[in-house]
């Protein structure tokens, strides 16, 4: 039994070794099966990972673009002045209504208001919404209360806790600025001059309510330079007062003469030149019959010497007047014989005042400095004082009735040297 026991016994170690070493063989083989199955089974998934990946990183280029995120410039534009948040932006609502306009500067400074709350975590603030004067108080009352809850609204859904904001509406009753009359509480026709006051009073005002000692305040900015002023236009040099001008004119016809020389001056005065004239002229009159039929004929010469102002009106072509006063010198003769030979003498020697007036046309090219003058006028001539007396010399033979008769006749004519008479005239004259 020892034996077999022993035997068994070997053999059954042998067959234990034997098992043992194909276990150990069996092992090792599963094992390296296992290494190259795991590495195999890593290197395979490892290279459909890559290449999934790099199928989504090719899907990724062709499917998919970077987006630019948009920003708000919330550069801090607001400070504290007083009590107050003064901001230099602008809240913008829909016309007649509290909802506010989706526009880029609305959207900005509702952005710098809802970061200065969450940087100043301690204050708390009220919003006050304010109108410009149209319409009624209670209307424009209501509509400023619906304005500043919404902008409250909008801080608040952004993230600022409710209680720190506060909102109400004030109307019309605080305006900054005071509306012309033609605008307050009115609709005018023309409402440029309404605008600017319009603007100013509708606003929304941001009042710290709580933690203001908490702010430490920045200085604001200096306000950037003002413009540089526009060029100033360099002022024309003062005008030099009007020359003294000196010249002459020379005149064909003029009053109660045919030709008509003169002395000019302008006194500096622009409008005004001053002239001593002296003209001649030459009359067909007087003429005269007796009752016998006695006929007697004559003639005149004058000499004329007035003394005149030519005003003009306008600068170059102007409406010019004339005046003038002085005297006149007559010379009339008639003479004539009767049937018998016997000779008839008449004379008139006589130098009355005179005065005359006209309107016309001038023209100066250069104005009132040196230079052509041109006067075109038409006026009337009056006599001052009466014509002196006649005188009547005759032959030996020479009927004394035909004489007076003559007398007479030749008298009235020359008498209406006295009417009105008429003239025109045209002057050239030069001043220098």
């Amino acid at each position: 039994m020892r034996a077999n026991t022993g035997t068994m016994g070997k053999l059954g170690n042998r067959a234990r070794v034997g098992c043992g070493v194909q276990r150990e063989a069996l092992v090792l083989i599963s094992a390296a099966f296992v290494t190259v199955g795991c590495r195999f089974s890593a290197s395979g998934s490892a290279e459909a990972s890559s290449q999934t990946g790099a199928q989504a990183q090719g899907q990724s280029q062709f499917t998919t673009e970077p987006q630019p995120t948009a920003t708000v410039d919330t550069t801090q534009q607001i400070h504290l002045r007083g009590k107050k948040l003064d901001y230099q932006g602008v809240i913008n609502f829909d016309y007649d209504k509290a909802s506010l306009k989706k526009d880029e500067a609305t959207e900005k400074t509702l952005a710098q208001f809802k970061q200065y709350l969450t940087e100043h975590s301690g204050v708390s603030i009220e919003i006050q919404g304010h109108t410009d004067s149209r319409g009624s108080d209670d209307y424009n009352r209501k509509l400023s209360d619906r304005r500043a809850a919404t902008v409250r609204n909008w801080l608040v859904d952004k993230g600022i806790p409710a209680d720190r904001v506060t909102a109400i509406g004030k109307g019309e009753d605080a305006p900054q600025v005071k509306e012309p009359d033609e605008c307050n509480d009115k609709e005018p026709a023309d409402t440029a001059p309404c605008e600017q006051s319009w603007a100013t009073n509708r606003r929304v005002v941001f009042e710290v309510t709580k933690g203001v000692e908490t702010i430490k305040e920045e200085p604001a900015p200096p306000p950037p330079p003002p413009p540089p002023p526009p060029p100033v236009a360099a002022a024309p040099p003062p005008a030099e007062a009007c020359p003294w001008l000196w010249g002459g004119h020379l005149n064909a016809l003029g009053p109660n003469s045919w030709v008509m020389i003169a002395g000019a001056t302008q006194p500096g005065v622009c409008w005004l030149e001053l002239s001593l004239d002296l003209g001649l002229g030459i009359g067909g009159r007087p003429d005269g019959t007796s009752p016998a039929g006695v006929d007697a004929d004559g003639s005149y010469w004058s000499l004329t010497v007035p003394f005149r102002a030519r005003f003009w009106f306008m600068n170059r072509h102007s409406l010019i007047g004339d005046l003038g006063i002085g005297i006149t010198h007559y010379q009339i003769s008639a003479d004539t014989e009767d049937a018998a030979g016997n000779s008839f003498e008449y004379t008139r020697n006589t130098t009355p005042f005179i005065a005359h007036a006209g309107l016309g046309y001038g023209y100066q090219p250069n104005g009132s400095n040196a230079g052509f003058r041109l006067g075109i006028v038409i006026g009337g001539l009056v006599h001052l004082s009466k014509l002196a007396g006649s005188d009547v010399s005759t032959g030996p033979g020479f009927a004394a009735a035909d004489a007076a008769a003559l007398k007479q006749a030749l008298d009235d004519d020359t008498d209406e040297l006295d009417d009105l008479e008429p003239y025109g005239e045209v002057s050239f004259g030069l001043l220098f």
